[in-house]
């Protein structure tokens, strides 16, 4: 791609945001032509390519040129970036406070409504953020412990507590599919919302994948209990969006989603139970 001045970049973003709305508005209305449609979906696409990587160039030079240098010459921000250990900390820091706020809003609305699914559901996400909660805390006294051999013996000792603790999660995460199989649950998205919702389920389920087996090959048992605990997250993710997608395109096929539902749910608690049990025995080992 040829390179452009700024102000031919301010412009190709403009088309690109207004020809893809007008495409969403094409398709939602109903209401051009059909060579206008056609002419809308054509430039919404070359735009959308040539925009977004143009936006992409800029974005990674900006990291590159103005971002990373002010954070290499901040001491704190880069600990950050340097330290593998302490960032993943901070992130299950903010994973630990959003739990926290989805526990609060779920067990709200469950004593409300009276309603057991979001009773279990706010249970499943104040052990989640136990778990979290606890891992921060822990990593807060390996790093007091000077001996090396000590710090290994409580990390290990971390990760078995942890690991019963996902057998325990797992019968919540039971009750949970039980529940949908019985009709009294599911989650479900307004509008446009379930696209985002299955975007940032799909971006989870990816990339916990790839963090847990770096985690696996830095050899640290605190780094995989957390990693863990965010691919369990993820799991549970895809099992919620699947619960909307039926509510939202399932067209009252109440057998085929009671079905899909029951293997989903069977197959995350069974990760979940089995990422318990391979914790349990590979420490006994």
């Amino acid at each position: 791609m040829p390179k452009l001045r700024i102000r031919y970049k301010m412009i190709l973003y403009f088309l690109m945001v207004l020809f893809f709305t007008l495409s969403l508005i094409s398709m939602i209305l109903n209401c051009f032509a059909y060579p206008i449609e056609i002419a809308i979906y054509v430039l919404a696409a070359c735009t959308l390519f040539s925009g977004c990587y143009y936006l992409v160039s800029d974005v990674q030079y900006g990291i590159k040129e103005i971002i990373k240098p002010q954070i290499v010459e901040n001491p704190y921000t880069n600990r950050i970036v340097t330290d593998y250990s302490l960032r993943i900390v901070i992130f299950a820091v903010l994973g630990a406070a959003s739990n926290v706020i989805f526990a609060i809003i779920n067990g709200v609305i469950g004593i409300l409504s009276h309603s057991a699914w979001f009773g279990t559901l706010a249970a499943y996400y104040i052990l989640l953020s136990v778990m979290r909660i606890g891992a921060v805390n822990q990593q807060r006294k390996i790093s007091r412990i000077g001996l090396r051999g000590k710090r290994m013996r409580s990390e290990i000792d971390f990760y078995r507590k942890n690991s019963i603790l996902f057998i325990v999660m797992a019968v919540i995460l039971g009750g949970m599919v039980l529940l949908m199989e019985l009709s009294i649950g599911g989650k479900n998205y307004p509008g446009f919302m379930i696209y985002a919702a299955a975007a940032y389920s799909f971006y989870k389920i990816i990339l916990s994948t790839i963090h847990i087996i770096k985690a696996d090959n830095r050899q640290s048992q605190l780094i995989m209990i957390i990693r863990k605990i965010g691919y369990m997250d993820a799991c549970v993710s895809i099992l919620t969006l699947q619960t909307a997608m039926f509510a939202t395109f399932g067209n009252h096929q109440r057998e085929l989603e009671k079905m899909m539902n029951g293997i989903t749910g069977a197959a995350v608690c069974l990760i979940v139970l089995g990422m318990g049990i391979q914790g349990i025995c590979s420490v006994k080992k």
